[in-house]
């Protein structure tokens, strides 16, 4: 019976960690609890473990009675209860109980209680409760009384909508609480005084009554009987145990007939009456109060209420029908005016239209066939509406839009073919634009000019643009609002912005199967655009062939491209960050415009040809945190000049060329530092020509050539602190001259060839190479082959190298 209760053992678990708490020796006084104290302690704390199975819920309950207060007379106590349902609900009763012996005959009870309750459907509900109680050997009589919070808590998933009249109504899912009253009298039946233990039949005939007088709720109202087979003391649990076998049966017209099962096993707390065995009559002082075990509760719909586009919050009413039979459709709809709403049902065939549908302003245009979310005007109930088909809405001529939009107006859970764009707004705001699916138009599936503020959520863009080089959305002058969770797929192009971004946000989109690009954009001044993904298109992932100067570009996913997984042009600012270019044929990220500002942060790229290629000069900007591992090429490639810009904390590992390749020139005020190149299949730094800035704190390990390789002249600035570990050939191979700048403090240890290579310290040359030190490299550790630098001779060290341990 216990295996039908799936939260049973969670129960025992939950109540054995509070016995542990409160039977605990104190942490500061070092004393036992006070019950645990009093030489003349008589009554017990127990646990009850009780499983129940059969009625309304198969229940498993935890009981914690803990006397607080006692003689042999008086008994003051709490009753602490967790029960957990079958149906996932769950409850704790919190009670504090008074018992007094009135003679030798009879025991006087009053005991409260503050009952929570999480239903099934996750509502919480709290009660007060109160009881009393007449027990005696042979009889028990007891009442109890409940007491509700009585508001009413929503239940969506029991809400309906349907369509009444020309309206769309809402009827609300509720969950109330009952308000209510039990009694029962109950009666020793049989005692077995042949048995080894202490043994007893118990009867009990009662009712209760229970009810909420919100319309739809029924009362709850019946007879209770139940009979108990208790077994006392036993031998294997101890003085204070009790095991019962229980059986009951209730009735109302409301749930009919219930019939439950109970076993409740008691285990007695540890103390120092475990010796003492109660009497009959002091047992029932420690008998667990009998009331109803969980707070009553009833779902019922409330009544009917407008309903309004939870999308939209537009109002659903003075609702007007087109279908495929519908004379002058396009006129109908246009006529039905500003704020209308019509509805699309598809059940008579496909809708065709050669002049296309104009929208008033405010006018939302509503797909049958397509659940939505719509919510009543006073509760706030969510339902989810279906009426009629989809209907599929064709442009026949590709010289005319199928939809053409006005500010505030909404079009949801169409199936729009054809036409020369499937929807054309200019200049609108406060549209919305959701749940549709968008293919076969000549030219752009959605085309948005002029400056473009709303909502674009959840559409499907497929197969636009085919022979017209054109997209699956095409917005000019995005400014605000949110264009997310739309799938474009096998376009021509995905997503293409034709001017500016300059607010909004553009997040959690996808776009795969394109035969371009999945997204281009234009100019970034502003706004979000995060989250989206770019998958298997024909060309790049993301391309941009404007200037970012604002904005943020975050998070987004670019992989499995034919070109660059994110091909950008300029940068001036703004923030490209956590984005990852995955197996893209060409680089995963690639600049072919120069940049000047901005922040480059938390960018991956994995398996491209180059990991980040930068083909111009950059004159600014900070790149920190990225992550070039196993591309095909170089790490990080700077084709040109950098000057004045930061390159710290970036890692390239196990890529097949270099794993950070400067180029060209590294000028003034660049700081390079606290960059890692390791396993990288060439050089792990490779440089051209130094002039300035300071490279420092970076480490090169495990590369199958060079740790840092500098290939043209050393001209100037500051290399420091580096650390050179295990390469191939040399630590640092200086092999062009060096005629300025200083070299120092760097480390060379382990490399298969020199720690330090230098071909040339030029004639006239004003350069420091001082306090370097060289360990354990297989060849020299300084090889020199001609010239002095003017400072530093002297101060580098090393030891363990094949020669040449100092310079």
């Amino acid at each position: 019976m216990l295996a039908r209760i799936p939260h049973f053992q969670f129960v025992l678990s939950l109540f054995t960690s509070l016995a542990l708490v409160l039977l605990a020796p104190s942490q500061t006084s070092g004393q036992d609890p006070t019950w645990l104290e009093e030489d003349d302690y008589l009554y017990r704390a127990y646990f009850d473990f009780t499983g129940m199975a059969g009625g309304v819920n198969d229940t498993g309950q935890g009981l914690l009675f803990i006397p607080l207060s006692q003689d042999e007379e008086s008994l003051f106590f709490a009753d602490l209860r967790g029960n957990i349902f079958d149906d996932s609900s769950a409850e704790g009763n919190f009670g504090l109980g008074y018992r007094q012996m009135m003679n030798d005959q009879w025991i006087a009870g009053a005991y409260g209680f503050f009952d929570v309750r999480r239903s099934e459907y996750g509502n919480i509900f709290r009660q007060g409760s109160f009881g009393v109680e007449l027990l005696s050997i042979e009889w028990d009589f007891r009442a109890n009384g409940y007491v509700p919070t009585l508001k009413q808590k929503r239940v969506d998933s029991l809400s309906t909508a349907y369509l009444s009249g020309n309206n769309i109504v809402v009827q609300g899912g509720e969950e109330r609480a009952y308000w209510g009253t039990d009694f029962e009298v109950g009666r020793l039946l049989k005692t077995f005084d042949e048995m080894n233990v202490d043994v007893e039949l118990r009867g009990y005939v009662g009712g209760y009554y229970f009810d909420n007088s919100a319309p739809g709720f029924k009362e709850m109202a019946g007879p209770r009987t139940r009979v108990e087979f208790r077994m006392f003391d036993l031998p294997f649990l101890g003085n204070g145990s009790r095991v019962v076998l229980a059986g009951q049966y209730q009735y109302d017209e409301l749930r009919g007939s219930q019939g439950t099962g109970m076993l409740t096993i008691r285990v007695p707390l540890p103390g120092n009456g475990d010796s003492q065995k109660l009497t009959r009559f002091q047992r029932r002082m420690v008998n667990p109060i009998v009331r109803d075990i969980d707070i009553v509760l009833n779902q019922a719909r409330g009544p009917v209420e407008q309903a309004k586009l939870q999308q939209t919050g537009q109002v659903l009413n003075n609702i007007t029908i087109i279908d495929a039979n519908t004379v002058g459709a396009e006129t109908v709809f246009n006529g039905a005016g500003t704020d209308s709403v019509v509805l699309f049902d598809g059940s008579a065939g496909t809708i065709d239209t050669s002049t296309g549908f104009v929208f008033n302003n405010g006018q939302l245009a509503l797909a049958g066939g397509k659940s939505v979310n719509v919510v009543g005007c006073n509760s706030g109930a969510v339902a989810s509406f279906n009426y009629g088909s989809r209907p599929t809405v064709n442009g026949t001529v590709n010289t005319i839009d199928v939809f053409t939009m006005a500010d505030n107006s909404s079009i949801v859970g169409m199936n729009i073919t054809g036409g020369q764009n499937g929807i054309y707004g200019n200049n609108i705001s406060g549209f919305t634009m959701a749940c549709n699916t968008i293919s076969g138009a000549l030219e752009d599936g959605a085309h948005l000019d002029g400056t473009i503020n709303g909502t674009i959520i959840d559409n499907t863009f497929s197969t636009n643009g085919t022979t017209t080089d054109n997209d699956g959305l095409e917005i000019e002058n995005f400014v605000g609002g949110s264009i997310t969770g739309n799938t474009f797929r096998n376009n021509d192009y995905g997503f293409y912005s034709s001017n500016e971004i300059s607010g909004g946000t553009i997040a959690h989109n996808t776009a795969h199967d394109n035969t371009y690009d999945g997204f281009t954009f234009t100019n970034i001044s502003g706004g979000t655009i995060s989250n989206n993904t770019s998958r298997d298109n024909g060309e790049d992932g993301f391309f941009f062939f404007g200037t970012m100067s604002n904005g943020v570009f975050s998070n987004n996913i670019a992989s499995n491209n034919h070109n660059f997984g994110f091909n950008f042009f300029q940068m001036t600012g703004g923030t490209i960050s956590g984005n990852q270019a995955i197996d893209n044929d060409f680089a995963g990220f690639a600049f072919f415009g120069a940049i000047s500002g901005g922040t480059f942060s938390s960018n991956i790229a994995d398996k491209n040809d180059d990991g980040f290629y930068f083909d111009q000069d950059i004159t600014g900007g900070t790149f920190s945190g990225n992550t070039a591992s196993n591309n095909r090429f170089n790490g990080f490639y700077f084709a040109d000049d950098v000057s004045n810009m930061t390159f710290t904390g970036n890692v390239a590992s196990e890529n097949v060329t270099n794993g950070i390749k400067f180029g060209d020139t590294v000028g003034v005020g660049t700081i390079i530092s606290n960059n890692s190149a390791i396993d990288n299949k060439d050089d792990g730094f490779d440089f051209d020509d130094v002039a300035g800035g300071t490279i420092s704190n970076n480490f090169a390990s495990g590369n199958l050539e060079d740790g840092f390789d500098f290939d043209d002249v050393f001209l100037g600035g500051t290399f420091s602190n580096n650390v050179s570990v295990s390469n191939t050939f040399n630590g640092y191979d200086f092999i062009a001259p060096i005629v300025d700048g200083t070299i120092t403090n760097n480390s060379a240890q382990s490399n298969s060839a020199d720690g330090f290579f230098v071909n040339i310290f030029s004639g006239a040359n004003t350069a420091t190479f001082s306090n370097n030190t060289a360990t354990q490299n297989t060849a020299k550790g300084y090889n020199v082959l001609s010239g002095t630098p003017q400072n530093g001779v002297g101060t580098n060290t090393g030891s363990g190298n094949a020669s040449d341990n100092n310079y």
